[in-house]
């Protein structure tokens, strides 16, 4: 989803803004490390990197990773091990995912504009919904 959304920010540089909420399925073991490590790395300011490092190894994800990642990334190991702890952090992601229950999201990823739901994940789609919605904001 990346190129879209690049697409998008490129497109809309001064209307709109990504919002990354997790939603750790069950059946990944390592999904809510993952989110947790995400979270952590977001504490030092780098979770896009990581996040997109995560996405480039996600078929060795494990404790060792989540640390070999932070390191190439210059994170302070010692705060990322601790951040990734933090009931606070726990938390945010235990809200992201109530808030996936509540508009019933089925699955990842899942797109919304201001609370729309997309239902074509392409560019002339999301496109559109977001002209719709700067035109509304216009009246």
């Amino acid at each position: 989803m990346m190129p879209l959304f690049e697409q998008v920010l490129d497109t809309y540089p001064e209307s709109v803004k990504v919002v990354f909420k997790h939603y750790p399925l069950s059946f990944h073991k390592q999904a809510m490390p993952a989110a947790l490590a995400s979270m952590a790395a977001a504490e030092q300011g780098r979770f896009w990197e990581y996040h997109d490092e995560l996405f480039l190894n996600q078929e060795r994800l494990n404790g060792k990773t989540f640390l070999e990642i932070a390191q190439n990334l210059g994170l302070d190991l010692d705060r990322f091990s601790l951040d990734m702890m933090r009931p606070s952090l726990r938390k945010k992601i235990e809200q992201d995912v109530a808030d996936a229950n509540r508009v019933k999201v089925t699955g990842t990823p899942a797109i919304f504009v201001n609370g729309r739901q997309l239902k074509k994940r392409n560019f002339a789609s999301i496109s559109n919904l977001i002209d719709a919605e700067l035109l509304k904001k216009e009246q």
